[in-house]
């Protein structure tokens, strides 16, 4: 609570005194609460960022951020070479890219995590198998497990079919070094272009595998959301044969029962005190908190509270 009081005091501070910047050029900056900029945000974060901004700019009507939404490895790319300044990834910065990157340049990017999000993997209706361990779901990212009977000797089903949501994706990135333990994945895999495109395919595909982010489908008062619920069916996630597999929840994330979490970051290279630094601290406060919260994902900076009850 100190923490998101803190960081909107520092919002509105900067807010009411930030002078107006100018470029060398004379032009004049955006500054944390107003001004123009453009960021890149992982597809995976589409509907939470979508609305966080939607609200930010309805408190700062002098503000205008566009989002475009696109991979990981697209948004890293533009950051590093100076063409976007601020990204919304699944990752912080390596150390060997700071160094590379932006100690030439005279600081360390500001690196904010906004939230934490689940890996989520998705299946047609008319798969019985809901349920995988973490060594049945590894098995299939490393192509060792290519035919659905191998799971369950009396499904009709055929050749797995793995799909993803872009080839640089922080999805794709995520289960290669977290989950397959840097392993390539099958030749037999297939990538798109967005999660939605996933959902989509697999929803049509009675022998898919998908893996998509999973704040496309925990906000479950989205009308968007409830339709593509009916049209997959989310796994559950065991740790080794014979456990109780839990999804991708806020409460599994936050106590580690479902094991596919990873940390989401705001990322900041401006380098001064702009509109990059505003939306950090907003996302960051109790109100950009709370809708995290809303959309599905685990808030960063949310109180945790202890219940004693009294016997």
């Amino acid at each position: 609570m100190c923490r998101n009081f803190i960081l909107s005091c520092i919002l509105l501070v900067l807010g009411l005194f930030a002078c107006q910047q100018r470029s060398k050029e004379g032009k004049v900056l955006d500054t944390p609460t107003s001004g123009q900029i453009r960021i890149l945000v992982d597809d995976s974060y589409k509907p939470v960022i979508a609305s966080a901004l939607d609200v930010f700019d309805s408190i700062y009507p002098r503000a205008s951020i566009e989002a475009e939404y696109t991979s990981e490895g697209d948004a890293i790319a533009a950051i590093v070479r100076d063409s976007v300044q601020v990204i919304i990834i699944a990752r912080a910065l390596t150390e060997a890219e700071i160094q590379t990157y932006f100690t030439p340049r005279g600081f360390r990017p500001p690196m904010t995590p906004i939230a934490y999000d689940g890996v989520a993997f998705i299946v047609n209706p008319e798969n019985r198998d809901t349920v995988f361990t973490i060594d049945q779901i590894r098995d299939i990212l490393t192509g060792k497990t290519t035919q659905w009977r191998d799971f369950n000797p009396n499904s009709t089903l055929g050749d797995v079919l793995l799909v993803f949501d872009n080839p640089l994706s922080g999805t794709v990135r995520y289960v290669k070094d977290s989950i397959g333990g840097g392993a390539p994945l099958p030749a037999t895999a297939s990538a798109l272009q967005t999660n939605q495109e996933v959902i989509e395919y697999v929803a049509k595909n009675k022998n898919a595998i998908g893996v998509i982010g999973a704040n496309w489908i925990s906000d479950t008062d989205d009308k968007g959301v409830q339709a593509f619920r009916q049209e997959i069916k989310l796994v559950d996630i065991a740790k080794k044969a014979g456990s109780v597999g839990y999804g991708p929840y806020q409460a599994y994330l936050a106590t580690g029962k479902y094991p596919f979490r990873r940390t989401v970051h705001l990322i900041n290279a401006q380098a001064r005190t702009g509109l990059g630094l505003g939306l950090a601290a907003f996302l960051a406060s109790d109100p950009g908190q709370r809708i995290m919260h809303k959309s599905g994902l685990l808030p960063a900076t949310a109180p945790t509270r202890l219940i004693q009850i009294q016997r």
